[in-house]
């Protein structure tokens, strides 16, 4: 979302903060999407649900990103690798693509996150959510600071390509640790903590 202006303009999109809008209205629509299905879907599934199709997404646009060469400082749009597509049949992917994973994103990762409150004890639950907050908005400040130096260091395909895999490790985790809350009261919830296995089945 941060750069998505900077990802079009360097695939040659005409107006790139005009097709970057198409990400936000994306996310916009699917958060609020998210809203009406989460209590009936289940937090913990949703996450397993959507987590396939940001991994999906992110692989899709390093497979769009291996046909085009960025451009130098001198150039003004980005050529194509020899025996390459037109790179307009890439930008396009790629453009699907991020729009695809923001969708998959904003229904799962984008909300359930905010909806942590709910593990903790009641004694602890103001300070496990503040604790929560910091380590997700700390998640967010790292991935913005290092994104553009890792397009630079390990170029685009490969760096859509490691975040699929964060995604891939993310879905492990949750499958293994992260309990369903969906139904339960907030005492409930809590308890699930009290269990060796997090109340996971």
């Amino acid at each position: 979302m941060y750069y998505s202006a900077t990802i079009f303009t360097l695939l040659g999109f005409s107006t790139p903060t005009l097709t970057s809008l198409v990400v936000a209205v994306t996310n916009f629509i699917f958060t609020v999407t998210a809203l009406f299905l989460i209590d009936r879907i289940g937090r913990r599934r949703i996450l397993l649900y959507s987590i396939p199709f940001m991994a999906a997404g992110l692989l899709l646009s390093a497979y769009g990103f291996s046909f085009i060469q960025l451009p130098s400082s001198s150039e003004a749009a980005p050529s194509t690798t020899e025996g390459a597509p037109s790179s307009r049949g890439p930008a396009l992917l790629i453009l699907f693509s991020i729009t695809a994973y923001v969708a998959a994103y904003a229904i799962g990762l984008g909300n359930v996150p905010w909806m942590q409150s709910e593990l903790f004890h009641l004694s602890v639950r103001a300070l496990g959510s503040s604790i929560a907050t910091a380590t997700n908005w700390g998640a967010n400040f790292i991935v913005g600071l290092t994104f553009l130096p890792l397009m630079d260091a390990l170029t685009p395909p490969w760096t859509f390509t490691l975040y699929a895999v964060i995604c891939a490790i993310g879905y492990v985790l949750i499958w293994r640790v992260y309990p369903e809350t969906t139904g339960l009261s907030l005492e409930e919830a809590a308890g699930l903590l009290d269990d060796d296995r997090w109340g996971v089945r």
